[in-house]
């Protein structure tokens, strides 16, 4: 099973894949978390174990499984039990307003919840729209009482293969946006989908079967890319539930792993340990970064202290991942998001439907056998985002004359000053110049007399100080008049998502300093 024999897995479903994986790499390391390991027999068998016990409780075909739990083993043989049974997976974002988890929970119909203790209370609060309790299964037996049903419980069923009969075009999780902006909306995948975008990550990004791999993403947001590259290819992946930093360096060092996918800003924080020297980081291979632009400068450096290739790249929800990327087999470009990976089509689209010509900026479709094609129960939506077969991004890029396409910045966040359009990324990327400046996120601002303008939120390096008017001077010298950011605040952190992304909801719901000229 090369990676040139992975085509044919498009043709099988999670469940049928994992069967082979077992097949051919029995004995193999399949998951490393914390101080225990599985092989992939093991995977298999917890995952026919628990799939049983949930078909025992009355969980079958369509019925949705909420996995509503840390990054832990459990997340991903929730997902592949709820494959072999024919039902959906369905991650929770368990640190979202609980007004938006209400609204999944009442949209979904669960019929049964994979959870651990600490998240008890959340689950018990929405207890009415939730199945019987003996089908909300506890991690912890302890925490499981008479009342509810415990995971464990799973070892008294038979691990062999459980097989319903589930086809690839078949729907097997709702994988849900994050919401930060109005309801969230379940994005509806199949097995089809999940296996083209693992066959295309490992084709253009040149993933190994001999790869480590761990993914640092919110466990709620996207579970399947913690397991559907090493699975598709016998390969290993380590589970961190930890944010920390140091936590992650000393599994980074201990488990020896070589591939790490996480937001640009979770490797600034890595470089503390690396300069430390107390942990050994050399095993690190490939850093792949999505979730935020990443500059040419930023590369350079973050690849030199690493020693390891910096790969930035561009997925969705909705694409089901990776979908752009810089490819250490096709090519990378410093300061891009790279070119459209294998098994998708992405065009740059302007007003009218035109594509636009090289170096203009128009908006991001996507197209491909892993692009999904619609949100589950919301038409309205699916109506606005999806249209012949193309997913509308939202996200305004240019594409060179060699297909490299760079990010310009979300539709819905550019400013009109004055009249004339205004993106964010373009003034943040003219401040990162500055030699005091660590950080930088610019925000739209209102003001009555003039309208929209920037604001500029900025992070000094450690024992630096600055002014507000050195900076507004230093974007005169880089930029036109009226792209200087009318506002200038100094903050000591950037406030960020659980995705780790920047949250420019809390940014801009927190009044502007008075720091503009008069």
């Amino acid at each position: 099973m090369s990676s040139t024999d992975l085509r044919p897995f498009a043709r099988l479903t999670l469940g049928e894949t994992l069967s082979v994986t077992r097949a051919h790499f029995p004995d193999k390391v399949a998951v490393r978390f914390e101080d225990r390991t599985w092989t992939w027999t093991e995977v298999d068998e917890e995952v026919n174990r628990l799939a049983r016990l949930l078909a025992d409780l009355g969980v079958g075909r369509g019925d949705a499984v909420g996995l509503w739990m840390n990054k832990r083993p459990e997340v991903v043989f929730g997902f592949l039990a709820a494959a072999r049974l024919r039902a959906l997976a369905v991650p929770f974002n368990f640190k979202q307003n609980p007004d938006k988890i209400v609204f999944q929970v009442h949209q979904l119909g669960l019929a049964a919840v994979l959870t651990q203790a600490e998240h008890l209370p959340q689950v018990s609060a929405c207890e009415e729209l939730l199945p019987d309790p003996r089908r909300i299964l506890v991690v912890e037996d302890e925490a499981a009482g008479e009342r509810f049903t415990p995971m464990a419980a799973r070892a008294a069923f038979s691990p062999e293969t459980v097989d319903l009969g589930a086809t690839p075009d078949e729907v097997v999780y709702l994988n849900y946006t994050s919401g930060t902006t109005g309801l969230p909306k379940g994005a509806v995948t199949t097995h089809e989908m999940i296996q083209w975008n693992a066959i295309s990550s490992i084709e253009t990004l040149g993933t190994r079967r001999d790869d480590v791999f761990l993914c640092m993403f919110s466990v709620f947001a996207h579970p399947h890319e913690l397991f559907h590259r090493p699975m598709l290819l016998g390969g290993t992946l380590c589970l961190v539930d930890s944010l920390n930093s140091h936590h992650v360096a000393r599994a980074i060092d201990r488990h020896r792993v070589t591939w790490v996918m996480a937001v640009p800003s979770f490797y600034e924080m890595l470089l503390d340990h690396l300069d430390a020297g107390e942990l050994d980081l050399s095993c690190l291979r490939v850093l792949e970064s999505g979730g935020a632009h990443v500059p040419a400068e930023t590369l350079h450096r973050l690849e030199q202290r690493f020693a390891a290739t910096f790969l930035p790249v561009w997925g969705s929800t909705e694409t089901t991942g990776v979908a752009v990327a810089n490819s250490p087999l096709t090519g990378r470009k410093p300061g891009t998001m790279g070119r459209a990976a294998r098994n998708y089509e992405v065009r740059v689209v302007g007003d009218g439907g035109r594509d636009v010509a090289p170096g203009e900026t128009g908006e991001m479709w996507v197209r491909g056998p892993a692009v999904v094609s619609g949100y589950y129960r919301d038409e309205e939506e699916t109506r606005a985002h999806f249209k012949d077969g193309w997913y509308h991004s939202n996200d305004l890029v240019s594409v060179d004359e060699e297909g490299f396409f760079t990010f310009q910045g979300r539709s819905n966040e550019m400013m009109k000053i004055g009249g004339i359009r205004v993106f964010p990324l373009e003034i943040e990327l003219a401040i990162r110049q500055h030699p005091k400046v660590h950080d930088v996120v610019v925000v739209r601002a209102e003001e009555k007399l003039r309208g929209e303008v920037a604001r500029a939120v900025v992070i000094l390096k450690p024992g630096e100080t600055c002014s507000w008017r050195e900076i507004k001077a230093h974007c005169r010298r880089l930029l036109a008049l009226y792209k200087v950011p009318r506002y200038v605040e100094f903050w000591e952190s950037i406030p960020r998502t659980p995705a780790g992304k920047v949250d420019k909801k809390a940014i801009t719901a927190t009044p502007v300093q008075a720091l503009a000229e008069p």
